[in-house]
């Protein structure tokens, strides 16, 4: 008796799965591949912060400046018999020097003096420090000298010496007078008389006004 044959499945796939299979190829073919997604770069951050407009400044008004403008003047008022203790040296080149510019020695003392006095009383007082410290060092001989001085200039001489005493006591007149007819001093006969005139002028400037 023969043998009845059995078929035999193991190994064959059912047309469940061979249909699947075919779909997936047929998907994954007709599925584009899809490049990477580049990651957006950022933008690059200046670290120099952006430049603001500066405001616009505002023009102040300068202070106007009258061309021609003087210092204070002392020349005026009645002169005033005033002795005053003052260097021989000085005394003597006032006096050589007013000889040759042709003018009197008080004439050129007080344009002298009021050309070299100093116009701060912080001015005065180094000044007087200055004239002291330089008697200190040197004998210098000081002769008593009648001047007539302006009332103005005199009034002057002797506020900026008081305040002077405020801080140094043993200040005087003298000492002041000494320092600015140093100052003021001319270098020669024409500037000598230069300077005369020019004082007289203001005298009358200040008469007129």
């Amino acid at each position: 008796m023969a043998g009845r044959l059995t078929l035999s499945t193991v190994g064959i796939k059912s047309p469940l799965d061979v249909q699947q299979a075919g779909e997936q190829v047929t998907t994954e073919l007709a599925a584009p591949e899809r490049e990477p997604a580049t990651p957006a770069r950022p933008r690059a951050v200046s670290a120099r912060p952006r430049a603001t407009a500066a405001p616009a400044r505002r023009a102040h008004p300068q202070p106007t400046v009258r061309a021609g403008a003087e210092a204070p003047f002392y020349g005026s008022g009645r002169p005033l018999q005033t002795s005053i203790a003052l260097d021989a040296a000085c005394v003597a080149e006032l006096e050589q020097l007013a000889r040759a510019a042709r003018v009197s020695v008080n004439a050129l003392a007080v344009a002298v003096l009021h050309s070299g006095l100093p116009l701060a009383a912080d001015d005065a007082r180094g000044a007087i420090v200055d004239e002291r410290v330089r008697r200190a060092a040197e004998t210098i001989a000081r002769v008593e000298r009648n001047l007539r001085l302006p009332e103005q200039l005199r009034v002057r001489v002797d506020e900026l010496t008081a305040s002077a005493r405020q801080r140094l006591p043993r200040a005087t007149r003298a000492d002041l007078v000494n320092a600015a007819l140093r100052r003021g001093l001319p270098s020669g006969a024409q500037a000598a008389a230069d300077l005369v005139a020019e004082h007289a002028q203001r005298v009358e400037r200040a008469a007129a006004a």
